[in-house]
């Protein structure tokens, strides 16, 4: 039947046939306040809410137990009539037109073509008992209103309609429907419900008929005769009854009519079920709660029904809330109750809850929270668990973990803490209270510990094993002991106790009493007239400091009393303390540095170095926020800083306790700091330095020790040495340990320092090992007699001989002898009497010319000199020898020179001056060794004296003359020996010399030249060099060739033309040459004779054109030229007159500017010189009466900076008046320049001086630039001195020093009257030392560069050797290949060739002419074969050749490591070596262009044989290739080394050198030199080897291969014997 979805009318009537029927529910849907179909009203009010009406049946899934068509049968239609035909049809499932499957139930059709279901006949079987099951799924619960079925047969006679709420659960039945209710389902037909059992179904009879035949209708509605329908919602039993997710029909029994008891099979296949349509109508079951029902896809892939629940509901049907809205229970919406699912309160600590029947009879609120989180429980998690806690309601719940050992229970407070046990402390109970120990049962015990010796005072112990925890220098059970070397045990000392320091001498040690805290410190409140004298005089000792340790200035303020520094830059200021902080501060150890600061501005950089300590090699710093200081502020805080080693003080170094103490025992340096920004400022106050002095007064000072000193210390800190011991290093001072004097039993103490021992009983030494001089013996055998007195004069020292004589060992000097009883060599004297009297023995007195070295220089006895030396004699050696002469006693020696006088300058005989030297001259001979002439004289060797040299005061450069000769310089050109005559081949004999003929040789008779310089010229030549053909004669080089005669006709006519013409020349050089004494008048008068010149000159030639008609057109132009000239003459003449005009007034107008330039120089002069000096004098004057007050000070500075004003505005108007000057003179230099530009001849004369006036007004101009410059700097100077001291005034007026003004004052006199000439020396000295700096680094680096230069060259060498020997083999390689193809190719030519004669054999007689040709083709092979054996040997010479370059290249690669390690130890002979490698590198390029040619002989030879071209051809630019690949290897690496120097280059043209750059240029050369390493040089010729291997084995390849193209030869020579005579055509070999 067709589903009626689509049919909103016939909804509608069912809707009402519904309500007809009495089914309330739909009947409440349409006529109600609202529509089903919304679950909030407008008021946002939750409201009952169903799914639409609709035919639940509609597509649904059907499933029969019985269906026709498999396999097919034959049914008929019941008439009803007996007897009747009836009309019989098939069904069959596998035919779509006569199936009827389930699913047809269901479906969509309509009256027009009607489907329906049917089940097999009653022939198969189908009849009771037998029953047809029709089950209906759909998919979910839904709210049946009624189940329709329509039969498309006539009805069952029993029937029945079941229903299950679960897809799984048990069929309920709805209705029975049957003729015989009793029999069949035994139930009462037609019997009545009651409210006992609401739910009972029902038997009747009321569809049961047979009729209709087919379309008889059953509509059961689930609602109709109950008693509680009209109280549906109220009715949990209806509403459980009316769902229904599956519905079944039962087919008991076919209505009959009883004809089939006959089983006539056409009657029983009459009987059978059909049903057409299947109708359940009802809605999505969701309880009120959705207004829609949707398709859910499951995790199968199938679509499945459910409920769009609201309301907060959830499940299919909206059968329950959602997790969390469960504070009410769950009730099935109604009309008058949405029951909308409530929110539970879990305080966001659980995902759901669930509904508490009990709870919500006890607070109205029934949602229990499910799951609560972070360790919360209660309905609400509203509370922590058991043994949780939380402080606030919105803290998470945290365990309680109370100790069960120190608790008495677990649970703790809502603070989290425990209740412990006695003893026990801790929130958790989980540790024993401070001062006890042994967590146990009972609790913990108390400990014992001594507070003072324990960690932080507190008295505690090891809460395990009850000991103590001692501070770290304390120790013992209780902590009531010191370490030992270590001592005070002190409650205030972090460590407990304080270290030994004892100058490290011993470890022993304990408190020293009669010492009492005291402070070191500065009073800056004292009175006022006291602290400005002593602050003005140094701050009471303290100074201030940059981090460079260069002076900054720090004061005194009297507003704070305190002490202030402004830094000047961002260099911070330090404080430094003044002596009294210094010094021996040890007892300072352990105590603390206090003071107070403030800065401005507060943006502080803090450092490491803000507090700096410095003492015995040590500097100890840290910041100002160490120790738990604060940051510095505009006010005043209080700074304190422990001096000890504890890491927990931020000291910047770790020291140990002795280094320390050590740094305090002499510290050197303390600093504060006292900026911390840009130009910020600092003022520290009240420095406290705690220490410790000898007192009994209290309190007493604990940290002093006193110590237990070892043997040979003494002292309060063994800082002294006990007599008897010295220290054994004595530059540690009191730290030097200590040794026992070592003296040889001769003294009882030493020097406790150096060890020198007090030597007694005639000894001596630091030792006392030896004896005293003068006394003999063994010091050190430890007696009192070791020493005895020596029995050598003078007390002379002795020693014992082996034979026991006592030997004088160190006579007076000048004695000898075992008992020095004589004199020695160079002495002379009688010591013991011999010769009479004794005499001491005394130095020979020889004037220091006697060799020193020499024996026996003077007599013993007597002390005459015998040994004289340097030229000298007398018996003290006090004079030069004849022919000598000095000063024979004056040093250095050799005191006496020769005379060496001149022979032939001296007179006869005659010898020196053995005083001066001076040799007896001849005349007109001078010099001290009479060797030369007087000027102008000459001829020495005479010997007669010298004469005058006579020399031409024309030719003669000046009067000398050469010595022997006479020569006497001449000028050029000019000859003879008294320079009178020219030179051959010069004219012109003058004061200038003689110029050179300079004769042209083809057209002159001789060289030499007349007088004027005129050459005799050949016949035809002219010019005074003979260098051109005169007229009408041509062809110098051939001596000046006669013209023919037809030229010579206008030659008189040309000649007085050029005479005429050299007059106007004459005329127009005497108007250039005499530009200034030209006037206007004058200049007219010579144009106009000009002119006539030129008109008598155009007449003439109109008549010579005229009458003679020769070259008219040539003259014609010649003469317009001229006139042109004219013209222009006259043009320039007028330019050079205006120009010269201008010229000149601007040269006075650039006088005029110098000379103002000038005056207002001598103006700015006397102005710095008067007004410059009165306003310092008045500075002066105002500093010195600066006591009456400030106004006449600021009077005097204004004045001096409106001075200082005017001299800058005079210095500026100085400058300009330069610069107009110098413009001035610009212009008169380019007018003269357009002057010479338009005629270049007219102003020379005027050149010189304009450019020199141009110089000097320059010159000039720099002059004023630079005074103007120093004015204005002097100017400047003065204002801002001025300036500085009026803001100095008045910064200090209450403080005025009056003497320091005075002297500011007189400074800056001083430096006005100085001006800047000693800056100018100092800056001289300065840019000498800086340019012999520039000079000494440019020869570094050009030595630099040159190491650089030579090492480059020497690997470049390296490299370029060995790539020419790789290219060699490589070489000799391919000439292998080329002749092993080429003999090949004539193995394959010879091959062919005897193929070819063996078929010509067969034609013999068509050959016997060809004979000839035969031998010319095997002379052919034969030359062939024999190119091929020269090649073979070629490539043998090759080979070898290969083979010992790659031995030359293995020995170059051998060398090569010992080549760079030289290079790099050797670097004075690099300059050398780079010389070297260069002739190398020229060397090789002179290789390659060889081997380029010898490559181009080779082409050649190759050339000449055509069958051999292209082979020749490959390996020609195979070579080239290579010769290519070569010198681009060499380019590369000469442009690497051009790197290198550009580099180089680079360093000294910038003035220094660069380390970064030298590394660079030291990483290319090991880059270079890492190339060139020799294992991969050896790799290389190990490459080589076997190269050369591989040629060996072509070689041998080769050689027996031209024994084959032999034996073929002689093969080809026997069959060539063999054939006939006669001659025939063979093809070529070429061709074969």
């Amino acid at each position: 039947m067709a589903g009626w979805r689509g049919r909103p009318g016939f909804r509608t009537v069912l809707n009402f046939l519904a309500c007809v029927l009495g089914v309330v529910s739909p009947c409440l849907g349409a006529v109600g306040r609202h529509t089903m179909g919304e679950c909030v009203d407008r008021q946002g009010r939750a409201q009952r809410c169903m799914p639409e009406f609709e035919n639940a049946a509609f597509n649904k899934l059907v499933v029969a137990t019985n269906t026709c068509g498999d396999p097919p049968i034959e049914y008929c239609l019941q008439t009803g009539v007996t007897g009747v035909t009836k009309s019989c049809h098939m069904c069959d499932s596998s035919n779509p037109r006569l199936t009827h499957p389930p699913r047809y139930l269901t479906d969509f059709n309509n009256d027009d073509n009607t489907t329906w279901w049917q089940s097999e006949t009653m022939l198969q079987g189908v009849q009771y008992p037998n029953e047809v099951n029709i089950t209906l799924s759909l998919g979910k619960s839904f709210d049946i209103t009624y189940v329709r079925l329509k039969f498309h047969t006539s009805r069952p006679e029993s029937f029945a309609i079941y229903k299950r709420t679960t897809e799984d659960g048990e069929w309920i039945p709805y209705q029975y429907y049957s003729g015989s209710c009793r029999a069949t389902f035994q139930r009462v037909n037609r019997g009545v419900i009651t409210n006992r059992d609401e739910t009972e179904a029902l038997c009747t009879d009321e569809f049961s008929d047979i009729s209709p035949l087919t379309g008889g209708n059953v509509a059961f509605s689930t609602l109709e005769g109950r008693p509680s329908a009209y109280n549906f919602d109220n009715s949990l039993t209806l509403q459980d009854f009316v769902t229904a997710t599956d519905i079944k029909i039962t087919l008991n029994r076919i209505n009959s009519f009883g004809d089939e008891v006959f089983r006539d099979p056409k009657v029983l296949k009459s009987y059978y079920y059909a049903i057409s349509d299947f109708a359940v109508g009802g809605r999505c079951k969701c309880n009120g709660h959705a207004a829609s029902c949707e398709a859910n896809v499951n995790t199968g892939g199938g679509a499945r029904l459910i409920c769009v629940c609201e309301h907060n509901t959830a499940g299919v049907d909206c059968d329950r809330c959602l997790p969390m809205f469960n504070d009410r229970p769950w009730g099935r919406a109604t009309a008058s109750d949405s029951h909308e699912c409530q929110a539970c309160n879990c305080n966001n600590l659980a995902d759901s809850c669930e509904f508490d029947s009990d709870l919500y009879r006890r607070t109205g609120h029934g949602g229990r929270c499910i799951g609560c989180r972070q360790n919360t429980a209660g309905p609400n998690c509203e509370r922590c668990l058991e043994y949780y806690y939380r402080a606030q309601q919105n803290d998470p719940c945290q365990p309680c973990n109370c100790n069960p050992l120190g608790s008495i229970q677990q649970q703790c407070d809502p603070l989290g803490r425990c209740q412990c046990k006695p003893g026990v402390g801790g929130d958790k109970c989980d540790r024993c209270q401070d001062g006890h120990f042994g967590l146990s049962e009972a609790g913990c015990r108390q400990c014992s510990c001594d507070s003072a010796g324990t960690v932080n005072n507190a008295g505690a112990c090891d809460q395990v094993t009850g000991q103590c925890q001692c501070k770290q220098n304390v120790e013992g059970p209780r902590c009531d002991r010191c370490k030992p070397g270590y001592f005070n045990l002190d409650s205030t000392n972090p460590s407990g106790c304080i270290s030994c320091f004892c100058y490290g001498h011993s470890a022993k040690c304990a408190v020293a009493s009669g010492y009492a805290a005291s402070v070191i410190s500065t009073p800056f409140t004292t009175d006022t007239r006291q602290v400005i004298e002593d602050f003005t005089h140094g701050q009471r000792g303290w100074t201030g400091e940059d981090r460079f340790g260069n002076e900054r200035e720090i004061r005194w303020t009297q507003v704070g009393e305190n002490l202030g520094a402004t830094a000047d830059s961002q260099e911070p200021v330090y404080f430094v303390a003044p002596a009294e902080y210094l010094g021996n501060q040890r007892l300072s150890y352990g105590q603390t540095l206090t003071f107070k600061l403030r800065v401005d501005p507060e943006d502080v950089r803090l450092s490491a170095e803000d507090i700096v300590l410095e003492g015995n090699g040590i500097r100890l710093s840290a910041a100002m926020t160490a120790q738990q200081n604060p940051v510095p502020r505009r006010v005043n805080q209080e700074y304190s800083f422990r001096l000890h080693e504890d890491p927990s003080l931020g000291w910047n170094q770790r020291l140990t306790s002795f280094d320390f103490n050590r740094l305090l025992s002499n510290l050197t340096s303390l600093k504060i700091r006292g900026t911390f920004t840009d130009r910020g400022r600092g003022f520290l106050d009240d420095v406290r330095l705690n220490t410790a002095v000898r007192s009994g007064a209290q309190p007493a000072a604990s940290w002093v020790e006193v110590c237990e000193c070892p043997e040979g210390l003494t002292g309060q800190f063994c800082e002294q040495v006990v007599p008897g011991y010295k220290q054994e290093n004595p530059q540690l001072g009191p730290f030097s340990p200590v040794e026992q004097c070592f003296c040889n039993s001769h003294s009882a103490t030493c020097d406790t320092v150096t060890g020198e021992c007090s030597c007694q009983h005639n000894t001596e030494g630091i030792y006392c090992e030896r004896c005293l001089k003068g006394y003999y013996g063994d010091a050190t055998q430890g007696t009192p007699n070791d020493c005895q007195p020596c029995p050598c004069p003078n007390q002379a020292p002795c020693d014992l001989a082996p034979n026991g004589e006592v030997v004088c060992t160190s006579c007076t000097e000048g004695y000898i002898g075992d008992r020095c009883e004589r004199c020695m060599d160079g002495y002379y004297g009688d010591p013991i009497g011999q010769y009479g009297q004794p005499r001491p023995c005394q130095r020979c007195i020889c004037s220091g010319n006697i060799d020193e070295n020499a024996v026996g220089n003077c007599n013993s006895i007597t002390g005459e000199c015998q040994k004289c030396v340097y030229f000298t004699t007398g018996t003290a050696c006090e004079r030069c020898l004849p022919g000598y002469y000095g000063d024979a006693t004056s040093f250095p020696k050799p005191p006496c020179k020769p005379c060496n006088c001149y022979q032939f300058g001296t007179q006869v005989g005659g010898e020196c001056d053995q005083t001066t030297g001076q040799c007896p001259c001849l005349s007109n001979v001078v010099g001290l060794q009479c060797d030369r002439c007087v000027d102008g004289y000459w001829n020495i060797n005479s010997g007669s004296g010298c004469e005058l040299c006579d020399c031409d005061s024309t030719g003669s450069l000046d009067t000398s003359c050469e010595l022997n000769s006479g020569q006497c310089q001449c000028k050029p050109g000019v000859g003879g020996r008294q320079c009178d005559q020219c030179l051959p081949n010069h004219y012109g004999f003058s004061s200038s010399g003689c110029t050179a003929c300079d004769c042209d040789p083809r057209g002159s008779l001789r060289l030499q030249c007349d007088e004027f310089g005129s050459c005799p010229c050949r016949e035809g030549v002219v010019g005074d060099k003979c260098d051109a053909c005169k007229e009408n004669y041509y062809d110098v080089a051939r001596g000046c060739i006669e013209c023919p005669a037809c030229y010579g006709l206008v030659q008189d006519k040309v000649d007085d033309h050029r005479d005429k013409l050299r007059q106007l020349r004459d005329l127009i050089n005497n108007v250039g040459v005499n530009p200034d004494l030209i006037n206007d008048q004058k200049f007219e008068e010579r144009l106009k004779q000009v002119e006539e010149l030129a008109k008598d000159l155009l007449n003439e030639a109109r008549k010579a054109a005229g009458g003679a008609g020769i070259n008219a057109d040539s003259l014609r132009q010649a003469l317009d030229a001229l006139r042109d000239k004219v013209n222009e003459i006259e043009k320039a003449k007028n330019n050079a007159q205006a120009t010269t005009n201008d010229a000149k007034v601007k040269v006075q107008d650039a006088d005029e500017t110098i000379r103002r330039i000038q005056d207002k120089l001598r103006e700015a002069n006397n102005y710095l010189g008067n007004e410059g000096k009165q306003a310092l004098d008045e500075a002066k004057q105002a500093a010195a009466n600066f006591g009456q007050g400030s106004r006449e000070m600021q009077e005097l500075a204004e004045q001096a900076k409106e001075l200082a004003n005017d001299q800058t505005e005079d210095a500026q108007a100085i400058e300009d008046t330069a610069n107009q000057a110098l413009q001035t003179s610009k212009d008169a230099l380019k007018a003269v320049r357009d002057a010479l530009a338009g005629q270049g001849d007219i102003a020379n004369k005027r050149i010189p001086d304009l450019e020199r006036k141009l110089q000097d007004a320059e010159e000039q101009l720099d002059k004023v630039n630079q005074e103007a410059a120093d004015a204005l700097a002097n100017a400047e100077a003065s204002a801002d001195r001025a300036t500085k001291i009026l803001a100095n005034a008045q910064a200090r007026q209450p403080n005025i020093d009056v003497d320091d003004l005075k002297r500011q004052t007189a400074a800056i006199k001083d430096e006005a009257e100085n001006s800047l000439l000693p800056d100018l020396d100092k800056l001289e000295a300065d840019n000498r030392q800086t340019v012999n700096d520039i000079n000494d680094n440019y020869d570094a680096a050009e030595q630099l560069l040159k190491d650089a230069q030579d090492k480059q060259d020497v690997i470049d060498q390296l490299l370029a050797r060995a790539d020419a020997a790789n290219d060699k083999a490589e070489q000799a390689e391919q000439k292998g290949r080329e002749t092993l193809g080429e003999a090949q190719k004539t193995l394959e030519y010879l091959s062919n060739f005897e193929a070819k004669v063996q078929e010509s054999k067969d034609k013999a007689d068509e050959a016997l002419g060809k004979e000839a040709e035969i031998r010319r083709i095997i002379d052919e092979a034969v030359s062939t074969t024999d190119q091929a054996e020269a090649a073979l040997g070629s490539a043998d010479s090759d080979a070898r050749t290969a083979k010992k370059t790659a031995e030359q290249a293995k020995q170059i690669a051998e060398g090569a490591a010992a080549d760079a390690k030289q290079v790099k130890e050797d670097a004075a002979t690099i300059y050398d070596q780079a010389t070297a490698v260069n002739n190398n590198a020229d060397k090789l390029k002179g290789d390659v262009d060889s081997a380029e040619n010898t490559f181009n002989q080779k082409k050649r030879q190759a050339d000449d044989d055509e069958t051999r071209v292209n082979a020749a051809m490959d390996a020609a630019n195979d070579a080239q290739r290579k010769a290519d690949v070569a010198m681009d290897k060499v380019q590369g690496t000469l442009d690497r080394v051009n790197k290198i120097l550009e580099q180089l280059d680079r360093f000294s043209g910038s003035g220094g050198l660069d380390e970064g750059r030298l590394r660079a240029v030291q990483a290319e050369y090991d880059r270079i030199k890492g190339e060139l390493d020799p294992d991969a040089i050896n790799a290389i010729i190990a490459n080589l080897r076997i190269d050369a291997r591989a040629q060996g084995r072509l070689l041998a390849y080769y050689e027996n291969l031209r024994g084959d193209v032999m034996s073929e030869i002689r093969n080809l020579e026997e069959i060539l014997r063999s054939l006939p005579d006669g001659c025939f055509r063979p093809q070529k070999i070429e061709q074969l």
